[in-house]
């Protein structure tokens, strides 16, 4: 089918304007191709020069880097751009005339065409004139992800245009940085375009560029700009007015643009292709003088035109979000480095994956040393030989013995020296499907020491109270320095069980220990009793004092003599009760 679009009288003088062929003889009468054919014979005799420029626009789109389709109100296809044939893998011939809903997954394919008859009926737009992550399919049945923007190209033409960007490698780049922020708008457009006049035409056409979410121009061998496009005027700041037949190095900072023309001449003299066909960050700026950061494409329209295609993607939202990034990344870093306790991550197979700044000081290797490392390089030989079959085993069944939990165990230095610590493991589950584990070291040297100081220092004050008074043993815990204190009185009683020995020789141990206990608890009684001090009990004799302090006023000595008696008197009572011994 024939279309040819009419030069407004508005139009720049050297505007561009775009013709469509495509077969029909499958969709039409043969004698509504020959009418066709005879109507684009006219208007080939007196539109030659229209129809170059038109073929030139289309040219234009076909060297857009992204997917572009048009269709009609029933969802069929009027148009597509050779970026779709690559990119979904059907020819031209094969997409013109098909469904739309070939390119999607069979989920949404089936509801597609009672979404376009909601709309038609409603009016309400709920996709177009956005931006939408979307999944499509190729021919091969294989799917991926994409961005698709929708724009209803006039009401006139009963058009709408998609534009899709495939998002594979912008996915694979967020899971490598895993859970990175959403990337930029998306950039390909699907432009499609119905049998309409050449006015209609001619619209569709302007509409599709201009609908791009990304700026465009088209410049000749001279570098002056033949077409820009909306998004242009809204990165750049200049009208259309301003910027057609302008060169387009008034877009480029003074250092490059100074050297724009030459890089040109340079390519058109020898063919070289530096940036043509390729992608590449550089740096523009704006009507007001200011720069920013974009992506630049550049396509050759065709050899005969000697046009080129740039389009230009701004990085400034995109260079905020990473740099937030990076700077997040940073100030975790710096959070783990300020730990106080050593961490280490490794990956399924037992390989460090990062450790911070007080792993190396627990442990002895640097941060570079760590990397690339087995975890088992920091424990004990009879500890690192099984570590990777743990490993394995609870991949397998999942069972936890250690994650989640905190143990004691020995740890290795660099130097072969070994520590007690606190080990604490965690278990991480990443976007891929793979799993990570942080280990959190604590080194209880230091706790440990005081722990056994601690218990020696107990048992010494036990010892202390178990062999003299409590006052006195107090005072040498506050003040180790030797007593030598003089007393003008004071009376003391030593006690001893005559015969113990050939006594007890014949006795089992335990019966013995079992008679001093009853007996020498009944003489503790009467030291408390009579308010004495208990000296100390060795064997089978036992020491005591009255207190120093108070022997006058309180008659130590009778005190003691008084014990003495009882004592006596529970030497004989033991006797009756136990005559064995």
């Amino acid at each position: 089918m024939v279309r040819m679009m009419a030069a407004p009288e508005t139009c720049h003088e050297e505007c561009y304007f775009c013709l469509y062929l495509k077969e029909i003889a499958a969709t039409t009468t043969t004698s509504r191709v020959s009418s066709l054919e005879e109507e684009w014979k006219k208007l080939s005799i007196t539109n030659n020069e229209t129809a170059a420029d038109s073929t030139i626009l289309k040219l234009v789109l076909d060297a857009s880097f992204h997917a572009l389709f048009v269709i009609n109100e029933e969802g069929i296809i009027q148009l597509v751009n050779e970026k779709s044939c690559e990119v979904f893998g059907w020819s031209r011939d094969e997409f013109l005339g098909s469904n739309i809903h070939i390119i999607m997954p069979s989920d949404v394919a089936s509801s597609h065409d009672q979404y376009l008859k909601n709309y038609l009926l409603t009016g309400v737009k709920k996709m177009i004139g956005t931006q939408r992550e979307v999944t499509a399919q190729r021919k091969d049945g294989s799917t991926f992800p994409c961005v698709l923007g929708l724009s209803e190209v006039s009401k006139e033409s009963g058009l709408i245009c998609g534009f899709i960007r495939d998002l594979t490698s912008e996915k694979n780049l967020e899971e490598r940085n895993e859970n990175l922020e959403e990337r930029n708008e998306a950039n390909t457009h699907t432009i499609k375009v119905q049998r309409k006049g050449l006015l209609v035409a001619e619209n569709t056409i302007l509409g599709i560029l201009d609908a791009s979410f990304h700026a465009l121009f088209v410049i000749n061998e001279e570098g002056i700009i033949q077409l820009v496009n909306e998004k242009s005027c809204e990165v750049f700041g200049w009208s259309k007015e301003e910027m057609m037949s302008q060169n387009i190095n008034m877009i480029m900072p003074p250092k490059v643009s100074a050297n724009h023309d030459q890089y040109l001449k340079n390519y058109l003299k020898t063919g070289i292709k530096k940036m043509i066909g390729t992608q590449r960050e550089v740096n523009a700026q704006r009507k007001d003088g200011t720069t920013f950061s974009c992506v630049l494409g550049l396509s050759e329209v065709s050899k005969e035109s000697g046009l080129i295609c740039g389009f230009i993607r701004d990085l400034t939202s995109e260079k905020k979000v990473r740099m937030e990034v990076e700077e997040n990344h940073k100030l975790m870093l710096k959070i783990m480095d300020s730990s106080f306790h050593a961490l280490l991550v490794i990956n399924e197979k037992g390989i460090i994956q990062m450790v911070n700044e007080r792993s190396t000081k627990v442990l002895g290797w640097t941060k570079e040393e760590f990397i690339g490392q087995n975890i088992k390089m920091i424990m004990p030989h009879e500890h690192a030989h099984q570590h990777d079959d743990y490993l394995k085993r609870y991949l397998a069944t999942g069972f936890k013995r250690m994650i989640g939990k905190e143990r004691e165990v020995p740890a290795k230095r660099k130097d072969g020296t070994t520590f007690p610590c606190i080990l604490g493991l965690s278990e991480i589950d990443t976007s891929d499907g793979t799993k990570l584990f942080v280990g959190f070291l604590e080194d209880i040297t230091v706790r440990k020491s005081l722990l056994i100081a601690e218990a020696e220092r107990e048992a010494s004050d036990n010892l202390l109270h178990n062999i003299l008074p409590e006052h006195i043993a107090k005072r040498l815990k506050q003040d180790p320095s030797h007593i030598a204190d003089h007393y003008e009185n004071t009376t003391i009683l030593f006690a001893d069980i005559v015969g113990f020995t050939d006594k007890t020789s014949s006795m089992r141990p335990h019966d013995v220990v079992t008679m001093l206990n009853n007996l020498f608890s009944q003489f503790d009684y009467l030291v408390g009793h009579y308010d004495l001090n208990k000296v100390k009990t060795i064997g089978d004799c036992y020491m005591v004092t009255s207190i120093p302090s108070s022997e006058i006023d309180n008659d130590g000595c009778s005190r003691v003599c008084m014990f003495a008696l009882d004592l006596l008197k529970a030497v004989k009572t033991c006797n009756m009760s136990g005559p064995q011994h």
